[in-house]
């Protein structure tokens, strides 16, 4: 089992990278699941990180009984410890990281626009946001750094594909 990890502070452009990226892959007729796991953990309390591998494993475990192998998933990875246990909950064999980068005032700006204004939970994904895109440029491990301010999800979805020809065609 294969995973393209496609990680980043809030607001670094995750989600459209994960839609341009299975967008190239069903193209290419290449079989896949997507799991953006921000969306399988919505729920009040937040769920904290052992509950969101949870939810990652009990959905992934459904698309490997339908035949998948290859998983493109979008995570906020804070350490070398939580990629070791997410990917070991996933039983993959390898994976491919990618740490998705903006500068902090295009990140601010992206969370702006896209969340409702007046939001309960602004402030502390503004905050969370500005800490992680310090935090995770020192994530160990990653195999490719795109810079979202620089490139559009297409032209990051063909570098993903380029590291990995093997398995992500392209």
């Amino acid at each position: 089992m294969f995973a393209v990890v496609v990680t980043g502070p809030p607001g670094a452009g995750k989600s459209v990278v994960l839609m341009a990226l299975a967008d190239a892959l069903i193209d290419d007729e290449i079989a896949h699941a997507t799991i953006d796991v921000d969306e399988v953990a919505w729920a009040w309390p937040y769920p904290d990180m052992d509950e969101r591998i949870d939810l990652l494993r009990a959905l992934w475990e459904a698309h490997r009984r339908a035949g998948h192998e290859l998983l493109v998933m979008g995570e906020v990875i804070e350490s070398s410890e939580q990629l070791d246990a997410l990917l070991s909950a996933l039983a993959a064999d390898d994976h491919l990281l990618v740490r998705l980068e903006a500068p902090s005032a295009l990140l601010r700006q992206r969370i702006l626009q896209r969340e409702p204004p007046g939001w309960s939970g602004l402030e502390q994904l503004l905050a969370e946001a500005e800490v992680l895109a310090v935090s995770q440029a020192e994530l160990d491990g990653v195999h490719l750094v795109a810079d979202t301010a620089r490139a559009g999800p297409d032209e990051i979805a063909a570098r993903i594909r380029a590291e990995r020809r093997d398995l992500l065609g392209g």
